[in-house]
C-alpha cells in the first residue's frame, strides 16, 4: 500500500471509532469525507457532516462538534501513521457530495476557507472571520467548565449569525514566564 492509502485507512479507522463513541451525542454526526490531493493542497481535509444546518448549529452551540473535534485530534495525534500529517477538520451540514463536480467544489471551498483562516491566524486585531467572513469581534468563545478545572485553557469559537455554522477552536497558555 502507498503512504497516502495507509494514511487514509488510518484516518477512516479513527473516524469509525469516533462514530462508535459518539452514539450518545445529540445531535450525532451523520457522515464524513476525506479530501486529499497533494497537487491542490498539502493538507488532508477531514469533513464531518451533520444531517442539516440546524443540527450542525445545535452541535456547535452545545459542544458536540468540539467533543468530536478533540476526540479526532487526540486519536490522530496518538496514531503513528497520521500524527505528523497536515490535517484540518471541518464540519458541514447536509449529506456528503457524491457527484464529481460537487466533490471538487467542496474541496475548493475547503481550501479557500483554510487559506482565509491562515491569513488571519495569529493576528492581533482580526476584523473579519477567516472562516465565515462575519465580524470576528461578535464571535463567541465557549468551553466546557467544571469546578475542578479552574481557568479554562481551550474551547471553541462560534459565530452568532443565525444561519452561520462557523466553528473554530481556541486555546490559551496562562503560565507565568
Amino acid at each position: 500500500m502507498s503512504k497516502p492509502e495507509v494514511i487514509a485507512d488510518k484516518i477512516e479507522e479513527v473516524i469509525g471509532q469516533m462514530f462508535a463513541a459518539s452514539k450518545s451525542l445529540d445531535p450525532k454526526p451523520s457522515e464524513y469525507s476525506i479530501f486529499y490531493n497533494p497537487k491542490k493542497h498539502a493538507s488532508w481535509f477531514i469533513v464531518i457532516f451533520f444531517a442539516d444546518s440546524n443540527l450542525l448549529k445545535k452541535g456547535i452551540t452545545n459542544g458536540v462538534c468540539y467533543q468530536v473535534y478533540t476526540y479526532l485530534q487526540d486519536e490522530f495525534n496518538s496514531a503513528d501513521e497520521i500524527s505528523t500529517i497536515d490535517r484540518t477538520i471541518y464540519f458541514e451540514p447536509e449529506n456528503r457530495p457524491f457527484e464529481k463536480d460537487d466533490i471538487d467544489n467542496l474541496f475548493e471551498r475547503l481550501i479557500a476557507r483554510y487559506q482565509a483562516q491562515m491569513k488571519v491566524a495569529g493576528k492581533e486585531d482580526i476584523k473579519e472571520c477567516g472562516s465565515c467572513g462575519h465580524d470576528f469581534n461578535k464571535h463567541e468563545l465557549a468551553c466546557n467548565l467544571s469546578e475542578d478545572d479552574g481557568t479554562p485553557i481551550e474551547g471553541w469559537i462560534m459565530c452568532p449569525e443565525e444561519n452561520c455554522t462557523c466553528f473554530q477552536t481556541w486555546s490559551a497558555d496562562y503560565r507565568a514566564e
